[in-house]
């Protein structure tokens, strides 16, 4: 056996051959690229692809064929990578975005829910000089905002503890609406009851979905059944009407001290950590020098690899992704759009490219925002 030095120096050896070879490819990928933009022609040509593949396979043992399948493919999307990145340097027209002008202080904001609701402090932190008007629903806020009723709506996208907020997203692609400005805030919520309810009165506990899915274990503890409301502060209104010393409300301090609740018990959180993210919506694509991040939607052909394909671009372009989740396709069962954030700039070459290049090799792309990520006071 030969000593792992040694081993190792030639492997040096065959990397430093295979950084030569690798140079030589990219000079005759740029010249293809270089002829496409001449002559036309798309970068990614499956056909092509699939030839090389065969050919290729044909003296590799059967034991490395896998991984050395692997290899050609990564060396035949990064050459791609290259590709598209050159042509959208040299033809910054190929990507055509309407990105207009963003309204940083709109003079009115709808939100879903009822005042003191996270929704209205939410956007009382994102717009603090706006007037904050409540709708009885999430979509009727993105159709307030599509209609021209108004020109921002804010909504919750995702929780740290009860996850994705699955009706905003299908809503945003429903509407075609877009994101303009994202915002991370600090939950707390707190038993509120009528006067005189304590924590061994209260049989019943209701509240949003996601905030009772935030308390679960709270609520299994003392055995209370949990009742779904649209809103924190819809629950902390209506428990405050019935004036039933049985029933209580997860919900906001603040909610409770507006419509005149006790608070029986506060941080009532499964976890001390406990923050969800808002959105601001609007009609128009923006984006700006301090944006942080970019959102978008895809769906990928039904093939072997595809999902692998797409998010490894992310991968060649450096590019941090910072949440994706899927959701089904309503025309066609058990296929999947793919929803992605990420740390990017629209106004940013490689954030472009990137872009471009699912665009061109995806099934369907749609940008949904580029915007700055704000965050309240930590403290919990």
């Amino acid at each position: 056996m030969r000593d792992i030095k040694d081993i190792r120096r030639d492997i040096n050896a065959i990397d430093h051959e295979i950084l030569n070879l690798f140079l030589k490819r990219m000079g005759c990928v740029e010249e293809v690229c270089d002829y496409k933009m001449t002559h036309g022609g798309q970068v990614l040509v499956p056909a092509r692809e699939t030839e090389l593949l065969s050919t290729m396979l044909q003296d590799i043992p059967d034991d490395l064929k896998r991984e050395y399948t692997a290899l050609l493919r990564t060396t035949m999307r990064v050459g791609r990578k290259h590709q598209y990145f050159h042509m959208l340097d040299e033809e910054p027209e190929r990507l055509r975005l309407d990105i207009q002008p963003r309204n940083e202080k709109p003079d009115m904001v709808y939100y879903g829910g009822l005042p003191a609701s996270y929704a209205d402090m939410a956007a009382a932190e994102l717009f603090p000089d706006a007037k904050r008007v409540a709708m009885n629903s999430w979509e009727d806020v993105f159709l307030a905002v599509l209609n021209g009723e108004v020109e921002v709506g804010v909504v919750p996208v995702e929780n740290s503890t009860a996850g994705t907020v699955n009706e905003v997203y299908d809503l945003l692609q429903q509407y075609g609406l877009y994101v303009s400005h994202s915002h991370i805030k600090t939950i707390k919520h707190c038993i509120a009851a009528c006067k005189g309810a304590t924590l061994n009165s209260i049989k019943e506990v209701h509240s949003h979905p996601q905030a009772l899915r935030q308390c679960q274990q709270y609520i299994k503890k003392h055995g209370y059944l949990p009742y779904e409301e649209s809103n924190t502060a819809v629950a902390a209104h209506d428990i405050a009407q019935q004036n039933d010393p049985t029933k209580a409300a997860i919900c906001s301090e603040a909610a409770a001290k507006l419509y005149g609740l006790e608070i029986v018990e506060t941080h009532v959180n499964d976890a001390d950590f406990n923050q969800t993210r808002f959105i601001a919506v609007t009609r128009s694509l923006s984006a700006q020098e301090d944006d942080t991040r970019v959102s978008l939607v895809l769906t990928l052909p039904h093939i072997v690899g595809s999902l692998y394909g797409a998010l490894a671009v992310f991968a060649d372009y450096g590019v941090n992704m910072t949440e994706i989740h899927s959701r089904p396709l309503r025309d066609m069962p058990w296929n999947y759009c793919f929803y992605i954030d990420f740390d990017g700039n629209l106004l940013n070459k490689d954030t472009r490219a990137l872009i471009y290049q699912l665009m061109q090799e995806c099934s369907y792309t749609r940008i949904l925002g580029s915007y700055p990520v704000s965050q309240e006071d930590k403290t919990i």
